[in-house]
This record gives structure tokens, sequence and C-alpha cells, in this order.
């Protein structure tokens, strides 16, 4: 038997036995220590019982009764954390070998900024059925922009075209609206009259023609990526400015006028500090990264070509400035965070510059560099992330929520890249044992030589 058929047989092995028709036994999560990241502590010897696809009861374990026939997950010197949340990925872009490798980090959960909509569908299909391995998808379809600038795309030129745009997409099933920087003032506004209509959330880049304040005044959910606050309106105004230094005198000045907007509004924010560091990080002369093999084939030959080359072949001082303005970031994520906006952790998933669920965990510590706790950081994958989408029912431990949780071997409160020390995940009520993750990742690599 070849290497590749015995991995397509445990694979399939897998599947089967995650997707296997109910009754399924009880699962007892026992003498663990739970984070618990609304409440801000750490809970010592619980224990979790899952029936289906529901946490049911969760108390100290000396409250509670083993059902009987139940399979038991000794807890005993671990941690337990709700399964995380990347919110913003493109998976059409990732290709599918980016599904395992997303489960395989404790991603249980995400949410698509732009994709194809019936291949994302066809996946939460098979990912319902059992016959695929994957996260949860809230996904907005293709994204709404001035113009069509990819495949997943949809020009929306003025008012009427914006909203026959969004009633379609809300006709269709979405579960949001994304927006991008090149939408028009007329169109966007009209998205976020539509959409407010039809209660439907919208999120995504500030437009080029809005401020970031008008964006949160039109009820947009989430403002995405830090570098969208300084581009367009900004970016005009500071016009033969020196950009970094302009950017340290609207923080010192003019961020809180902001800040105070987004926290009155409820605004979210995700910083995907990942993604921009990672396009820096490419132009250092270093070995390659191990994590490669989980990234698809295309997608490292399509991130050479439209991303890297065109990087290499830029002025030098415009990668200086670039590395000079990613310097600024972390001082207004702190500053985000200090005044309690709902910051949100997403990496952009897209390119072979994120790699999937790994690049999760380095957003993780990159927002711990920028001044927030490991509590606060864990908040940003779990219980903030749901605040969006109320029915989910998912990111944080207690009865009735969804049994997506994530197994760690050692405290993330003392280091949060403890969040990679992943002994199990409980997907939908199903243990994946250390065993079954290592066969995702191995799936997830040979499926992304082939992608």
């Amino acid at each position: 038997m070849t290497h590749l058929t015995h991995l397509a047989l445990l694979s399939a092995a897998l599947i089967s036995e995650l997707g296997a028709a109910q009754p399924t036994p009880s699962v007892v999560i026992s003498h663990v220590r739970i984070v618990d990241v609304a409440g801000g502590r750490m809970e010592p010897d619980i224990t979790v019982v899952i029936e289906g696809d529901r946490i049911i009861t969760v108390d100290k374990s000396a409250s509670i009764r083993v059902p009987r026939g139940a399979q038991v997950v000794d807890g005993k010197g671990r941690f337990l954390i709700p399964g995380l949340w990347d919110m913003h990925v493109h998976l059409s872009y990732a290709r599918d070998s980016a599904l395992p490798s997303l489960i395989a980090n404790g991603v249980t959960t995400v949410r698509d900024m732009g994709s194809s909509l019936p291949e994302v569908d066809e996946w939460r299909t098979q990912i319902a059925a059992g016959t695929r391995v994957g996260p949860r998808i809230l996904r907005a379809g293709p994204m709404l922009n001035g113009r069509e600038f990819n495949r997943y795309q949809l020009a929306v030129s003025g008012d009427a075209v914006a909203r026959a745009a969004v009633r379609t997409l809300h006709k269709v099933g979405v579960d949001f609206i994304k927006v991008h920087r090149a939408t028009s003032r007329e169109a966007y506004f009209a998205i976020a009259d539509e959409a407010r209509r039809l209660s439907l959330p919208f999120a995504g880049h500030v437009p080029t023609t809005v401020t970031p304040v008008e964006a949160s005044d039109a009820a947009q959910a989430s403002l995405e990526h830090t570098e969208t606050l300084f581009e367009g309106t900004f970016a005009t105004a500071a016009k033969g400015k020196n950009l970094t230094q302009a950017i340290a005198q609207w923080r010192d000045a003019e961020a809180g006028g902001l800040i105070a907007k987004l926290a009155t509004n409820g605004t979210s924010f995700t910083p995907t500090l990942v993604a921009f560091r990672g396009a820096l990080d490419a132009l250092q002369p270093a070995g390659a990264d191990p994590r490669d093999k989980y990234v698809a084939a295309s997608v490292r030959r399509e991130t050479e070509e439209v991303v890297l080359k065109p990087l290499r072949q830029a002025p030098p001082e415009t990668i200086a400035q670039r590395r000079r303005l990613f310097q600024e970031f972390p001082s207004i994520v702190r500053m985000m965070n200090q005044a309690r906006i709902n910051l949100l952790a997403g990496t952009d998933l897209a390119s072979s510059l994120i790699y999937p669920g790994f690049s999760l965990h380095d957003e993780l510590g990159l927002l711990v560099e920028a001044g927030l706790t490991p509590f606060e950081a864990l908040r940003t994958a779990t219980s903030n992330p749901a605040t969006l989408f109320a029915r989910a029912d998912a990111g944080r431990i207690g009865a009735g929520q969804k049994a997506d949780l994530v197994l760690l071997d050692a405290n993330p409160l003392d280091d949060i890249r403890n969040t990679q020390h992943i002994r199990a995940v409980i997907l939908n009520g199903r243990v994946i044992d250390r065993t079954g993750l290592d066969l995702l990742l191995a799936q997830a690599a040979t499926l992304a030589k082939a992608r």
C-alpha cells in the first residue's frame, strides 16, 4: 500500500467517524481547567458534558455524574478554550486545502470576506453532511466594489445598482455584506441603507471616499485592516506630508475622537496585523517556512506574481515606509483595546503569506505584543466574534453553546503561544485527538500540493 493510498483510507475513516449518523455517545471532558474568556478567569477542575453538537453541562467535577457509555476525555493538567474564529478569510483564494489545516489549528469558525458563493456553499454542504472536515463558514459571497478588480467582486455603481446587489445577496442567503475600498460614496450609503432595511450586517474596508467616522455612523459592523484608516480621505488630506508622521500626529491629537465614535456605535475592528507584516517578512532573505506545504501550489504561484514581484521591484524607500507604517499600528490597536473596542482576530487568509490556521496564532501573538493581555487576545478569537453573530451560539464554554472546543496541553494565559499546543479539537461535539489532527495536516499538505 502506498503512502498516499494509506493517507486516503485514513482520511476517509476520519471523515466517516466525524460524520457518523446519530445517535452518538455523550462526550465528557473531565477534570479540566476551562478558560472563561467572557468572565476573564480560569476555572479549575471542571467537567464538561456534551450531547450531540451542544454543551449541556459545565460544572465542578465533583458535581458531575458521567453518563453511561460516554466517551471520556481526560482533561487533567490541561486547558479548555472555545473553538477559535478567524474573522477575515477568503477561502476561494486559499483553496479547499485550507479547510483541514484550519481545524487542525483549532479554528472551528471562519468569516469569509469574499469568495465564490457556489464554491463555498458546496463546501458548507459537504461539511454539514460529514463528507468533508472543515470549519463553520459564515460568508458574504462576492465583495461589493466600485469596479470588478477580481473574480470574486461585483461592481456597484450608484444607488440603484448597489441596492439591487444587496437585495440579491440577501435573497440567496448570505450572512453579511462585504464592501471594498473602491466603492463610491453614493453606492456605499445605498448599501448601508439597504442592508439596515433588511437587517443584514455589512462589513469591510472603509471606502476611499468615506471617513472611518462616517462608516461607523452608517452602522458598518466591522472595519477591516488597520491600514484602511489611513487610505482614502486620510491619505488625501495628508498629501505632500510624510505619511508616518501624519499618522503619529493623528494618533496623538485626533485618534481619540474616532475611537470614542467606534465605542459609542459598537463598531468592531479587525486589525489583521499578520497580513501586513507577512508581505514585509517575505522580502527578508530567509529559508523556507515549514508551513509552506500547507499552502496550495497555485496560491504560491499567484502570490509570487501578483504580490511579491511588484514588492521586490518597488523603490527601497517605499518598502522602508511600509515598515515604518507597520510600527505605528500596535499603538493604535492598544488604544482601541483600552477603549474596549470589540477587536476581532483575522488573518486575511488568501495568499501564500498567510498559513491557514497557523497564522491566526501568529495574529494572537501580535495582539499581545501590541499590549493586549492573553485573556484579551483570546477574546478576539472567541467571544468577541460571536457578538456579531448572536445566533451562532459559540464563542464561550457554557450550557447550550455549540460544542466547538480546543483542548490545550499548556496554559495560554502564561504564554499566548500555548494556543498552538493542541491536544484535541472538539468539532460539533466530535473529538479529534492528536492523531486525527496530524492526519488532517497530512491531508492538507497532500491537497495543497495538488491544488
